[in-house]
């Protein structure tokens, strides 16, 4: 057993062991080929395309088969139809700009909750000033993220306030950072069924790989999601997957309007789409490592059928922790995920700082997120804990109570 616990993924997930050979492999071409004729077919075409591919020493990067197929490889993780488009882009930030501006294309009102990443809530507002649209939201973390909120009572919520807000829209997150699974699917199909719902969002960078969630059954218009967190590339980079064949032509002329106005600024969206339909142009020099990490990583996720091992570890780590100075914070059951919350029982504990919490856990060899409060997020791994690992834990969590 490492000495070392990893419970961080939601913040930073663990590199996989494919990423990592991928950067070696990646470091060494580098030194030896700069950007040479051998590396630009590298990229374009793929390692078996270029002559390196005979040599051991760049065997890390075997996966890589240019753009067009790392996105077939996103599509089967995410369950996605083969004829709808994917985004790829150094900052996810930047294709949160063009879920918002899509969004309020079509939208004059777009109800949100409480559970959903700030950052990506401060960017809906800008554009609904922009466009003089409106964002409504919905408490809801209080009550769901302990548990006294029922399934059916959360969409109950939700669908309410939509109806009563006059809302057109949604934007929502699948698994918020607080480890709650939203039933956006259920949500939507209610609403679909009683309201005009023009167009719907999904952040899902705390869902893919992580629970089981699947893009063909059609629920969602825009995905957002990362490779950083649970996919383990390690270096960000943002996707997008377009839900819907009826969103399609919208949001393809929205990144082309976007990106001539300069709206939507991110040159591996622009290079990548030049890579994929195999078409020559300039471009500022960028990153490409994010590439390659996700595209080695895919390789990795593909042998794991995490969601309900994770869901598992958590349940365990939960009977474990009661006796631990820490007490399970945990939503309805059809809610949770492989996220999840602690809170110190003693009041000296919930007054310490997260920063010397955090500390406190890594001396003892347990990395985990923790807040004000006394909160502590545990992210559970893919495979199954050993019983040394949840010793090791509980001693862990025994010290820092």
């Amino acid at each position: 057993m490492s000495d070392l616990l990893y419970l961080d993924t939601a913040r930073l997930g663990r590199m996989a062991p494919a990423a990592q050979r991928a950067e070696r492999a990646l470091v060494t071409l580098a030194a030896r080929e700069g950007a040479s004729a051998y590396f630009e077919r590298f990229v374009r075409h793929g390692f078996e395309a270029c002559p390196l591919a005979s040599q051991k020493r760049y065997s890390g990067l075997e996966h890589w088969a240019g753009v067009g197929e790392l996105k077939q490889s996103f599509r089967a993780l995410a369950g996605h139809q083969a004829d709808l488009p994917i985004f790829v882009a150094h900052r996810a930030a930047e294709l949160m700009k063009l879920a918002a501006r899509v969004l309020f294309r079509t939208c004059r009102n777009v109800l949100v909750t409480d559970l959903g990443w700030p950052r990506y809530h401060d960017i809906l507002e800008h554009e609904a000033r922009r466009a003089n649209r409106h964002v409504t939201s919905v408490g809801v973390r209080a009550d769901v993220v302990p548990g006294r909120l029922s399934e059916p009572e959360l969409i109950d919520r939700v669908c309410g306030a939509f109806a009563r807000g006059g809302c057109d829209g949604l934007f929502l997150s699948a698994v918020s950072n607080w480890g709650v699974r939203l039933p956006i699917e259920q949500i939507v199909h209610r609403l679909e069924g009683a309201h005009r719902l023009w167009f719907v969002v999904v952040d899902g960078a705390q869902e893919f790989c992580h629970t089981p969630g699947r893009l063909d059954a059609e629920y969602c218009d825009l995905y957002l999601t990362g490779c950083h967190k649970w996919l383990g590339a390690h270096h960000p980079m943002g996707l997008g997957f377009c839900g819907r064949l009826r969103a399609r032509v919208m949001i393809e002329t929205t990144v082309a309007n976007m990106t001539a106005s300069g709206a939507l600024d991110d040159p591996l969206l622009h290079f990548s789409a030049q890579l994929e339909a195999g078409r020559d142009g300039t471009t500022e020099t960028l990153n490409l490592t994010p590439l390659f990490t996700a595209r080695a990583a895919v390789e990795d996720a593909r042998a794991v059928n995490s969601g309900s091992l994770r869901l598992e570890n958590a349940e365990g780590v939960a009977a474990l922790a009661s006796g631990t100075g820490w007490r399970p914070v945990m939503p309805d059951f059809p809610l949770r995920s492989g996220i999840l919350l602690l809170e110190a029982e003693r009041p000296v504990v919930r007054s310490v700082s997260p920063d010397v919490l955090r500390t406190t856990l890594r001396d003892a060899g347990v990395v985990a997120t923790t807040y004000e409060s006394g909160l502590i997020r545990l992210s559970m791994p893919a495979a199954k804990l050993t019983a040394a690992e949840l010793e090791h834990l509980t001693r862990a969590l025994h010290g820092a109570a």
